[in-house]
């Protein structure tokens, strides 16, 4: 008898009237969106969401099923016979693909492949193979296998001897067999991502994933991951950005302090005029005229640029400070008396004379520009997903059901976002006290 529970939202737990009087079923099947039986009769049934399934009710194959393998989208099943069928009504590459030679004796379904053992030891693969390599069967595969198990994007073989290996995608430690399951296993079983062996003592053994660091976002995406690759992207546009305006900075804060003049008031009202630009608003504005015109990958391009070009005011004033007090030193007038140009002057001579200011402004500015990108994401301006960066994994967490319900999902990229930037301003600190010759320290 058949009992059925979980999400109903496309009938996948409503049992057919005739499925619910039955007594005589051998396997049940829960799929993606869809249930399935095969019956002592050897029939099979379906109900749930049909429509995604394929599968052909009144195939000549009915009466004949011992067992099914069911992966996403379609199923195999296994004859009496022991031969490999296509229940499916399609006729494409998947339904051609299934071994026609050997007595298999057991199948399995990944969720995009098939596998199968026949009675002389055979392992054999088809359908979508190199999805997550599950069709790589290796060759240290020793013994004789007795029944094969599967999970969302691996295997496991049960050989003859009561030893378990296993084969597929290991991202998450699926096909890391345990040495406790080498000998003396009676029964395997396997989850989406999990096993379990049954030995002969009937002591359980479980390998696999076993959960999620930091929990999982609303898409079931691994938090810790996305923390990580997030920091990265958040990082790198804070980089960028002010190596962009360092530059800018440099050569603008150096030419104005060393020429003077009808140049210095020209460049330092065109730095006033950028400064006097609303960043937040304008990049609002910005990203409203913009729209969908570009790619996410575009968008983050767009979005260091931006950052360097309205960020390089405040260094420029230092350096052109710095400049104006060193120009008419010795040096200077040694090189100029020598016949120096005055671009090596101002770039060879003066600059690394001034090199503490810049760097310590500049580590102090990363945090700023982290901050920024961090807040423009947050609103929804910023890099979009699914591209994770600390502000946007924070906007997708800013409604009362998720900051009370799911704290996970903020809590971690407020912390990470607020040490980092913490981290840098005490660099940044640091290294004005040790390089700044006018520290109060010194």
């Amino acid at each position: 008898k058949v009992y059925s529970w979980g999400n109903n939202r496309l009938r996948q737990t409503k049992l057919p009237p005739d499925v619910a009087k039955m007594t005589n079923v051998k396997q049940v099947v829960a799929g993606l969106q869809i249930s399935l039986i095969v019956t002592e009769d050897n029939k099979v049934k379906i109900w749930g969401n049909e429509n995604s399934f394929d599968f052909r009710g009144n195939s000549e194959y009915q009466g004949k099923i011992e067992k099914i393998a069911a992966a996403s989208d379609t199923l195999f099943g296994l004859t009496t016979q022991g031969e490999i069928v296509y229940l499916g009504r399609q006729t494409g590459y998947i339904s051609k693909s299934a071994p026609t030679e050997g007595n298999f004796i057991d199948i399995a379904a990944s969720a995009k492949s098939f596998a199968g053992i026949t009675e002389d030891g055979g392992v054999y693969t088809w359908g979508n193979r190199t999805h997550r390599g599950e069709g790589i069967i290796p060759e240290e595969i020793l013994g004789k296998p007795v029944k094969i198990t599967s999970g969302r994007y691996h295997y496991n073989l049960l050989m003859e001897d009561g030893s378990v290996q296993a084969f597929g995608d290991n991202s998450l430690n699926q096909v890391k067999v345990p040495s406790s399951v080498t000998s003396g296993v009676k029964d395997v079983f396997s989850g989406y991502y999990q096993n379990y062996a049954i030995k002969d003592d009937g002591k359980v053994v479980t390998w696999g994933h076993k959960g999620y660091l930091m929990g999982t976002d609303e898409f079931g995406r691994d938090l810790w991951t996305r923390l990580m690759n997030g920091g990265q992207m958040t990082l790198t546009i804070g980089a960028v950005a002010v190596l962009i305006s360092t530059v800018i900075g440099v050569i603008v804060g150096g030419v104005s302090g060393y020429f003077g003049g009808t140049i210095d008031m020209v460049l330092q009202r065109i730095s006033e005029m950028i400064s006097s630009l609303p960043f937040l608003p304008f990049a609002m504005i910005l990203n409203a005229l913009i729209g969908n015109a570009m790619n996410p990958n575009q968008r983050i391009y767009l979005m260091m640029i931006i950052l360097g070009l309205l960020s390089w005011p405040n260094l420029q004033r230092l350096v052109r400070a710095q400049v104006l007090s060193v120009r008419e030193q010795e040096f200077v007038v040694a090189a100029k008396s020598v016949g120096v140009k005055e671009g090596q002057i101002v770039f060879r001579h003066i600059i690394p004379n001034v090199i503490s200011v810049i760097i310590v402004t500049t580590t102090l500015s990363f945090a700023g520009s982290m901050l920024t990108e961090s807040s423009l994401s947050f609103l929804g301006f910023g890099v979009k997903p699914p591209i994770p960066t600390w502000g946007n994994m924070l906007h997708g967490a800013n409604n009362s059901i998720i900051i009370q319900a799911y704290w996970w999902r903020w809590v971690f990229p407020s912390i990470a976002l607020s040490l980092t930037v913490i981290a840098v301003n005490l660099i940044g600190d640091g290294l004005r006290d040790a390089i700044d010759p006018r520290s109060q320290d010194r």
